[in-house]
């Protein structure tokens, strides 16, 4: 929410363009007093002066009802709320930007006259009653916006502009009598608008009315103005040329509306940046044309050719003489240094547009900068320019890709809406493949335009087999050309960089997997990305991950082909580091071991669990794509490796199960008969989590027949364990506590810690079920000894026992300590994101807490597991929301 403050006229306050309605009386008072000193300190003594206008209370009562007129002002505001209390005092907090005086100031002091004048709505607090705050600060406030007034008329005036400047210093004059500068302004207005006998009438009538009223004559300024106009010896003012050069805009230009605001509200310098392509001077004229009654001055445009095919980019010196010449100055020096001071000259009481179009870089751009602020400079670039954020104060406005809606547009201002609406599917298509860049959509749209009998799905079909030739326009210029030139640009390590991306299969990548791919050290790859991202050809839309635009890709392909050795380096780095993070979160003997790194490269370490699951977290969508990439290149163990070291991941990030399924689908006859059986029961595990209990147990089953086959023991206890909690969703928990014994027997002989601690605590899960708490308390507290003797390594674990621990404690009626166990598993389950064991814990915490008589509370656990299993579609909802209904039915 955005709040506004406004003194230079009316008291106003404004939140997200609607008025706060702010009490009358004092505190009206008090907020004005805050408002005319923005961010300064205000003593309660200073205040009260004012407030009470000069007439206070006795201090200790004046001081009471001060606080109360703040508290009053504070609530009234809601959350347009500048007050700050401070000790002994108040003040007003206001970004620049929030408050008209702090922008009037900021404006008048760039120069920018007009537009300051401008945000004046009247008198100063015009609607504030306090005689103290307008013999003093109101009287001074107007001071300066006469001042403000007086430069910027004299500016209109140097400019050419008499004739149209007549009216207001008639108006001016008739409320300012005495305001000399005013009455000099309005004689050459008249005078150089070909009415002499009215600038001297005007002359008689300011001189009689300062006799009359003051007693004095004219100043010697008016009296000089007044001897040149009876000799008609007025000097002209200077009046300049305007240049207005801008280009005409595009046709059938659509959306930008955020970006175009972006530029009215800026002021000063401005980079427009993006992709080639996007449309950088195509949103910079369409503002320029809509902005220019703002710039009496003239417009200059001027084409830098930063990365033009058929030139070389502008020198600076080139481009001061080009833009000397729009100026209208004749003879121009031919020293480089002669033409950057005598632009800054000439450029420097304009009130002027200049834009710099397609500029290859900063070093460009710097030396045609003018030294006034009432110039607005708008530089586009495929380079970020960022020396002119970092250096010169520049504000940078990125173009992205069109939305679906904008693109929709775009085709329909070309192609007509009824074409659109005959074929909205290949429609969608047909954006998608263009990928928001709209040079593609005009080229498409030109190219379909042509054949009007030809049926929208043959185009998507032409984009989908040749992307780039279909996106081809040779009567203009085509997207590969319009990407070749970015390329052309790059050096040759960078350029080589770009080509390997195309190898990556997955949606987005960070610096440390460009490492791999490209055999660069990770400080070199940063400094590649970096590069690419600051002329566009990679975007970063967080910190440490980049992508690349769909078309960028494909373009990048055709200049790599198949990379073999860097798609391996890259397969194993993400194969080697998921294993590293797996191993982070499950410290036992994974059940399939990766094979040798052959490609040199050195995957990433992990120092925590919570930093490995991130990370998993973070690459989940490249993971994903690397399983069909590698199979595809027949590399089946790295595809297989993947699915196979997600487990501990899927537990916490649910949403992620059902594409998981797929993965372990697609990887189910790959490896060994052991391999197989590990493969089977994730898969089954999986199956369970998503509701799909039959397919569990079978795949289980199938897990069972592989694990014994193989003679492999771990593998026939995992199946077995895993299988009770099947058991128990299908409601036989007969079958599922003689799964969780046989699995015991298994685990023992194997003798792994955490594979006994596992056991134990899923042995506990069904007899909490069978509500034979006492000896489920056995098995749970034998599992947190194992757990604990383990360490961290099994936090997540540690986290879900203590939900069966707390069950159990509950079960036998040791409440507070059930309490303390749940608020342990709570804790975990949060930090490790995992919501399915979280609202299972608030599900029991709840309980609990409705047994010590604490309902409230107990409501706001219950809630809370509602929202979750609502989430998490939870087949238990129902049940909980009747009684979670119930309880609050009884208060």
């Amino acid at each position: 929410m955005r709040a506004e403050y406004r003194v230079l006229g009316p008291l106003e306050v404004l939140l997200d363009g609607e008025q706060v309605a702010v009490p009358g009386g004092r505190c009206h008072v008090l907020l004005a007093t805050l408002l005319l000193r923005p961010n300064q300190f205000i003593t309660v003594d200073e205040l009260v002066d004012h407030v009470w206008d000069g007439d206070p209370p006795s201090a200790d009562r004046a001081h009471k009802t001060l606080q109360m007129v703040v508290r009053r002002l504070r609530v009234a505001l809601g959350a347009a709320d500048c007050v700050r209390t401070l000790p002994g005092g108040y003040q007003a907090v206001v970004e620049p930007d929030q408050l008209d005086l702090l922008r009037f100031r900021a404006l008048a002091g760039s120069g920018d006259l007009g537009v300051a004048s401008a945000l004046w709505r009247g008198p100063v607090l015009s609607n504030v009653r306090s005689g103290v705050l307008h013999r003093g600060h109101a009287q001074q406030l107007e001071g300066e916006r006469l001042v403000v007034l007086e430069r910027r008329l004299e500016a209109d005036l140097d400019r050419g502009l008499a004739g149209e400047l007549v009216a207001e210093l008639r108006s001016l004059v008739t409320a300012h009598p005495f305001q000399e500068t005013f009455w000099r302004c309005l004689m050459l207005a008249l005078y150089r608008s070909g009415r002499q006998s009215e600038a001297l009438k005007a002359y008689q009538e300011v001189r009689s009315t300062l006799a009359d009223e003051l007693g004095v004559d004219p100043a010697p300024p008016l009296r000089e103005l007044h001897e040149q106009i009876l000799r008609a010896d007025v000097p002209d003012g200077g009046r300049r040329a305007v240049p207005r050069q801008l280009p005409a805009v595009v046709r059938g230009f659509v959306g930008r509306d955020d970006e175009i605001r972006l530029l009215d509200g800026a002021s000063g310098l401005t980079v427009v940046h993006g992709v080639g392509g996007i449309g950088k001077t195509a949103v910079t004229l369409r503002w320029a044309r809509a902005a220019r009654d703002r710039f009496p001055d003239g417009d200059l445009y001027l084409n830098l050719r930063g990365f033009d095919p058929d030139a070389s980019p502008v020198e600076p010196a080139a481009a001061a003489e080009v833009l000397l010449i729009g100026l209208g100055v004749e003879e121009v020096p031919a020293n480089a240094e002669a033409r950057f001071a005598l632009l800054r000259t000439a450029l420097n009481d304009r009130r002027l547009l200049l834009v710099l179009d397609n500029a290859a870089s900063s070093r460009q751009v710097v030396p045609l900068l003018p030294g006034a602020a009432g110039v607005r400079v708008v530089v586009t670039s495929r380079n970020q320019l960022r020396a002119l954020v970092s250096r010169h104060g520049a504000v940078a406005v990125e173009l992205r890709q069109l939305d679906f809606l904008a693109a929709r547009l775009l085709l329909a201002a070309v192609l007509g809406q009824a074409r659109l609406d005959a074929e909205s599917d290949a429609v969608l298509e047909l954006v998608e493949q263009c990928g928001g860049l709209p040079l593609a959509l005009r080229v498409v749209a030109e190219r379909v335009a042509r054949f009007p009998d030809t049926s929208l799905r043959e185009f998507v079909a032409e984009l989908k087999s040749a992307r780039l030739d279909a996106l081809s326009d040779f009567d203009d210029v085509d997207v590969r050309t319009v990407f070749s030139w970015s390329y052309r640009a790059l050096d040759e390590e960078s350029a080589r960089a770009f080509r390997l991306l195309a190898v990556h299969f997955g949606p987005d990548f960070d610096v440390s997997s460009v490492a791999a791919l490209v055999d660069v050290p990770i400080s070199q790859a940063r400094r590649l990305l970096e590069r690419l991202v600051a002329d566009h050809l990679v975007h970063s839309r967080s910190p440490g991950r980049y992508d690349l635009h769909d078309l960028l890709r494909a373009y990048a392909a055709e200049l790599c082909g198949d990379d073999e050795k860097a798609a391996l380096r890259l397969t194993e780095w993400y194969v080697h580091t998921l294993v590293n993070a797996a191993q982070r979160v499950q410290a036992t003997k994974p059940m399939v071991q990766a094979d040798e790194i052959t490609s040199g490269v050195t995957p990433r370490e992990f120092s925590s669990a919570f930093e490995a699951m991130s990370w998993v977290r973070d690459e989940w969508h490249n993971l994903k794509a690397l399983v069909p990439a590698a199979s595809a290149r027949g590399w089946t163990r790295p595809a297989m490796l993947v699915p196979a070291h997600l487990s501990r991941y899927l537990n916490v990030d649910t949403g992620r199960r059902p594409e998981a399924v797929e993965l372990f689908e697609q990887v189910l006859t790959f490896g060994t008969d052991r391999e197989q059986a590990m493969l089977q029961i994730k898969l089954a595990s999986l199956y369970n989590h998503c509701a799909r209990f039959d397919e569990a147990l079978d795949a289980y089953k199938g897990a069972l027949r592989f694990a014994r086959e193989s003679g492999d023991r771990r593998a026939e206890g995992m199946a077995l364990m895993n299988m009770v909690g099947v058991y128990e969703r299908l409601g036989d928990p007969d079958s599922a506590l003689t799964s969780s014994r046989e699995a015991f027997a298994v685990v023992i002989e194997l003798g792994e810690p955490y594979l006994e601690c596992a056991s134990r605590a899923n042995t506990s899960l069904i007899l909490n079920e069978l509500g034979r708490y006492e000896e489920a308390l056995r098995e749970v507290t034998a599992a947190i000894a194992i757990a604990e003797d383990i360490g961290n390594e099994h936090e997540y674990m540690y986290s879900r026992i203590h939900t069966m621990y707390g069950q159990s404690l509950a079960g036998v009626g040791r409440l507070d300590e059930a309490e303390r166990a749940l608020e342990i598993a709570l804790e975990g389950a949060v930090k490790f994101g995992d919501r399915e064991n979280e609202g299972d814990v608030l599900r029991h915490l709840g309980g609990v807490l409705l047994r010590l008589e604490r309902r409230d509370e107990a409501a706001v656990a219950w809630r809370r597991t509602a929202e979750l299993w609502r989430e998490l579609r939870d087949a238990r909802l129902d049940e909980l929301v009747a009684q979670l209904a119930e309880l609050e039915a009884r208060g």
